[in-house]
Formats: C-alpha cells, sequence, structure tokens
C-alpha cells in the first residue's frame, strides 16, 4: 500500500512528521516554491530525525496553469529545481481541450 500526504500547514507541525514516517509521495498543493522549499526542509529535518532517507519520498507540487503555457512551465521548472520530481498541474474551469497541446509542448521542453 502506498501513502500519499498531500496536506501542508505553515509550521509543517504533524502532517509533515507523519508524512516523514510513513509516505512514499509528498505533494506541496499550495503556495510559492519558498513554502515549498521551507516544508520540504522541514519533511527532510523529520525524516533525518527517523534516519529515514528522504529519497524515499517522491517530491511533486501542484502548478496551477496561469493561461500562458511559458509562464506555467517556467513555474513547474522552478519548483523542479527546489527539488519537484513531478509537476501536477492545475487547470482552473472552465476546462478547454485547446490549452493542452500548447501547455504539453511548453512542458515537453523541460524534460
Amino acid at each position: 500500500m502506498h501513502l500519499l500526504d498531500g496536506s501542508f500547514s505553515p509550521t509543517g507541525a504533524a502532517t509533515l512528521r507523519t508524512a516523514a514516517r510513513f509516505a512514499q509521495h509528498w505533494n506541496f498543493d499550495t503556495g510559492t516554491v519558498g513554502q515549498f522549499i521551507r516544508a520540504r526542509d522541514v519533511l527532510h529535518q523529520h525524516c533525518a530525525d527517523l534516519r529515514r532517507d528522504p529519497a524515499e519520498i517522491l517530491l511533486s507540487s501542484q502548478v496551477r496553469f496561469s493561461g500562458d503555457p511559458a509562464a506555467t512551465a517556467a513555474t513547474a521548472a522552478e519548483f523542479g529545481e527546489a527539488g519537484a520530481e513531478l509537476a501536477i498541474v492545475y487547470l482552473p474551469p472552465p476546462y478547454t481541450p485547446t490549452v493542452l497541446e500548447p501547455l504539453a509542448r511548453a512542458l515537453g521542453q523541460l524534460a
């Protein structure tokens, strides 16, 4: 069984400690790259306290589609540089399929 912890609190209290103990995947769902870095560091400290290798936990972040594929890809790249291994792109409603190809091309340039 895999455990995903997608919660976050500014202090990183109990949820990040729980993720360090049990999770295979931690998702940062809202906030800035700076907030992601602070939460990631708290998670890694909890892992160190538990003598767990933080590399055992997949780090992901949600990235909100801004309407500009290049800007969204740039934001995903910033999270990647900060340690996110997976970006989950949030498409706000209304959902239109016409945004997918330009967004996929922009994101594909990061690979």
